[in-house]
C-alpha cells in the first residue's frame, strides 16, 4: 500500500487490469482509467480529480469515502462494488451501469444520471438532491431515507425498489414509473389513508 495522501498525477492505466491491490488514501489527478478493469481492488479514502473512467469495468472493488471531482464515467460498469460515503462533484455519470453493491450515504447531488442503470443497489440515505434521473433505471434498489429535493424523475423506472422514509415535500414522483406497492407508499407519504 502506498503512502496516504501520495499524489499520482498523469497516470495512464488505459485498458490495464488490476487485481487485489490496495490504493487507499491516494490522490489521482489528471489520470486516464479508460477501459481499466479492476477486480477486488481497494481505493478507499481516495481523491480522484479529472480522471477518465470511460468504458471501465469494476468487480468487487471498494471506493468507500472517496471524492470524485470533475471525473468522467461514460459507459462505466460497477458490479458488487462499494461506494459508501463517497462524493461526486461536477462529474459526468451518464450513462453508468451499476449491478449490486453498497452506495449508502453517497452524495450524487446535482449529478446527471440520465439513462443510467442501477439494479439491486443499496442507496440508504444517499443524496439525490437536484440530480437528473430522467429515463434512468433504479430497479430493485434500496431507496431508504433518500434526499430527493429537486431530483428530476420523469421516465425513471423505480419498480421493485423500496421507497421508505419519503419526505413528501421533496419527492416529486411525477412521470416516474412505479409499481402498485410503491404507489401506495407514495400516496401514504402524501397523507392518503389507504383502506
Amino acid at each position: 500500500m502506498a503512502g496516504v495522501g501520495e499524489v499520482r498525477s498523469g497516470l495512464d492505466w488505459y485498458a490495464a487490469g488490476i487485481g487485489r491491490e490496495d490504493f487507499s488514501g491516494l490522490r489521482f489527478v489528471d489520470c486516464d482509467f479508460t477501459e481499466l478493469r479492476s477486480e477486488g481492488s481497494i481505493f478507499s479514502g481516495c481523491v480522484f480529480r479529472n480522471v477518465r473512467f470511460n468504458v471501465s469495468s469494476h468487480v468487487n472493488s471498494a471506493f468507500d469515502n472517496c471524492r470524485f471531482e470533475h471525473c468522467n464515467f461514460f459507459d462505466a460498469g460497477f458490479d458488487a462494488c462499494r461506494f459508501t460515503g463517497s462524493l461526486f462533484s461536477d462529474s459526468s455519470l451518464k450513462p453508468v451501469r451499476v449491478e449490486g453493491g453498497n452506495w449508502s450515504f453517497v452524495s450524487l447531488a446535482g449529478a446527471d444520471l440520465q439513462r443510467s442503470s442501477f439494479s439491486q443497489v443499496n442507496f440508504t440515505e444517499a443524496d439525490f438532491s437536484n440530480a437528473d434521473l430522467r429515463n434512468a433505471t433504479l430497479r430493485d434498489c434500496r431507496l431508504t431515507s433518500i434526499s430527493w429535493n429537486g431530483a428530476r424523475l420523469r421516465g425513471a423506472d423505480l419498480r421493485g425498489s423500496t421507497l421508505e422514509g419519503i419526505d413528501a415535500a421533496e419527492f416529486n414522483v411525477h412521470g416516474a414509473v412505479v409499481d402498485v406497492a410503491q404507489a401506495l407508499t407514495v400516496a401514504e407519504a402524501h397523507g392518503a389513508v389507504i383502506r
